[in-house]
């Protein structure tokens, strides 16, 4: 059964009662005692070694290289997880959009205390300093050296050029003992090679000439939006405001400028200011490299929005993906934002680093969006020009490839000239395709195929034809005042404030997104876009009615879905 903490508000017998299907839940294997080294027998983990094959190798990596490392833990009860995911998104069954609580997922689907404790003992057996166990146990965070990391995982590294200057690979899959195989999913930090980037391009700066929007325009044909304009854009209506719902944003390095530039907008176009905090998850980073991204997100998310209740700035190290599954591991197990924005992405190389982490987050109600990225169908290979380019091989996105977040992918919109919605096409870098790891999941059981297929929805993109102006303070050689953008960066924001505004009109009620999208796709108020395509050629992908893997179901008009979800029972709540 379901255990429920004594706290809970919810009626003490319901989660037992939606899940007797599950007879019977496996039992916890002990842990045997650790070994010696020279006794060890080894399993795999997930984490395979990365491909150098097309890199250019600088050296070996010294024993005394510094190497923090975050070890992934497998979830307990599985198959009842996702018995319960099934049901909560049910209508009719009892535990229809009944969320637990972060004490209760980790109670009932992280690794028991004994299993976090067993890896925590071993990494400190092995050298490894500041050993910590996450509040939800799912992960282990440590320091130490690329020589521990060797003896600890039985791997080896390489250093390697990149357009990063300098950067670290291991090269063999790493390994744990086989006491630990039952336990340890995988390990991150092995390597900085493959990292996270954000989907949008350099900010340009607005002209001196007055623009159709009361602002500045770089050309006479440059039709841009301020962040607010998007509710008039994307219809809002008399859609309540998003400010009974609390939102977070996920990024990396400082966000001290985001906030300060997010309280300069509200404060021009006398938006109530919205409360915001910096979580820095880990150690503080000075790297202001993504200051102009989170700006973007927090205004185009308060702007379409109204406003929220809260903005949580998630700040990790680095872009890497041991510090980034931290970071969503640390959102996850907060459990205050119902809506989460992840503007980032790289080319799938495996099921998605933090699936673990989102796939609690469904049970406790949230909703990740991600950006599905900025070079069309071929998000892998040489990218040598970057966002707003195509690559040398045919690609998804992680984590957009997750079944378990929604992917937003991109657009080019028109309008009349008081901003109302007249269409839009798809634009030509907005990401999509097929996973090539990731199965489909029950709610893209209609759509051909086994994988998962992306993007789910989409938003405007287009930095040239259709951007958002936000604002920026100097930087550098940049000075303070409005500039333009656009991307999928901007298109994951804009999805995350038109849903948050959702949730808000519905008691915070509605849960995560895809499944309803999905089971309402017939009838929900859509835009469908079904023109352009994202690849050189037409063959990879074209837009079309219906879904695509250009831009999903398309956008929505946010005034009707509110009366869209009001009235279909279902949606929100379910007669039993």
């Amino acid at each position: 059964m379901i255990h429920r903490t004594s706290g809970s508000h919810a009626c003490p017998t319901r989660l037992a009662v939606a899940l007797s299907l599950v007879l019977s839940l496996p039992a916890v294997a002990a842990v045997a005692a650790p070994v010696q080294a020279r006794d060890y027998a080894w399993t795999q983990t997930a984490t395979r070694a990365v491909d150098i094959s097309r890199a250019s190798l600088t050296g070996s990596v010294a024993d005394t290289a510094p190497m923090p490392i975050v070890v992934a833990l497998k979830l307990r009860n599985e198959k009842l997880l996702d018995d319960y995911i099934v049901e909560q998104q049910r209508p009719g069954s009892v535990a229809y959009h009944q969320w637990l609580t972060s004490e209760e997922s980790t109670e009932n689907f992280a690794p028991t205390a004994d299993q976090a404790q067993a890896v925590a003992d071993y990494l400190t057996g092995m050298g490894y300093a500041n050993v910590e166990i996450a509040a939800n146990r799912l992960l282990v965070t440590a320091d130490g050296t690329a020589g521990t990391a060797r003896r600890a995982f039985n791997t080896d590294f390489a250093r390697v050029a990149s357009k990063n200057g300098d950067d670290v690979a291991n090269v063999r899959d790493a390994q744990v003992p086989a006491f630990l195989g039952g336990i340890v999913q995988g390990v991150y930090g092995l390597q900085t090679l493959n990292r996270m980037h954000t989907y949008s391009r350099d900010p340009q700066p607005l002209g001196a000439a007055k623009g159709r929007h009361g602002g500045a325009s770089v050309t006479a044909t440059t039709n841009y939006y301020f962040p607010h304009q998007f509710q008039t854009v994307y219809h809002a209506g008399n859609t309540p405001n998003g400010r009974s719902t609390a939102v977070a944003i996920i990024g990396w390095g400082s966000m001290t400028k985001s906030v300060s530039d997010l309280a300069h907008y509200e404060s021009d176009y006398g938006i109530t200011a919205v409360p915001t905090s910096v979580v820095t998850v880990g150690r503080t980073s000075r790297d202001n490299s993504g200051e102009g991204e989170w700006a973007l997100d927090a205004q185009a998310i308060v702007g379409i929005s109204g406003g929220v209740k809260s903005l949580t700035f998630y700040a990790s190290y680095s872009a890497t993906d041991a510090n980034l599954l931290n970071t969503i591991n640390r959102a996850v197990s907060d459990d205050t934002a119902k809506v989460v924005d992840m503007s980032w992405g790289g080319c799938e190389t495996s099921a998605s680093f933090a699936d673990a982490q989102f796939k609690i987050g469904v049970t406790q109600g949230q909703t990740f969006s991600a950006s599905s990225g900025d070079n069309g169908a071929y998000a892998c290979g040489s990218i040598p020009n970057g966002n707003g380019s195509y690559g040398t091989q045919r690609g998804v996105s992680d984590p957009a490839n997750s079944p378990y977040v929604i992917a937003v992918g991109g657009t080019t919109l028109t309008t009349d000239a008081s901003q109302n919605y007249v269409g839009e096409v798809a634009w030509p870098y907005g990401g999509g395709g097929v996973s090539g790891y990731e199965a489909k999941p029950a709610w893209q059981s209609a759509l051909s195929g086994s994988y998962r297929q992306l993007p789910d929805v989409a938003f405007d993109a287009d930095w040239d034809n259709s951007p958002i102006a936000y604002y920026l303070s100097a930087s550098g050689t940049r000075s303070a005042g409005y500039y333009l953008n656009g991307g999928t960066s901007l298109a994951s924001p804009l999805f995350v404030g038109a849903w948050a505004r959702l949730e808000s009109a519905h008691g915070n009620g509605i849960g995560f997104a895809p499944k309803a999208l999905y089971a309402y796709s017939s009838s929900y108020p859509f835009h469908d876009v079904t023109q352009g395509q994202n690849g050189p050629t037409a063959t990879y992908y074209s837009a079309k009615a219906g879904y695509d893997n250009t831009t999903g179901w398309g956008s929505f008009d946010i005034q009707a879905a509110n009366t869209f979800i009001t009235n279909t029972p279902g949606f929100v709540s379910a007669s039993n």
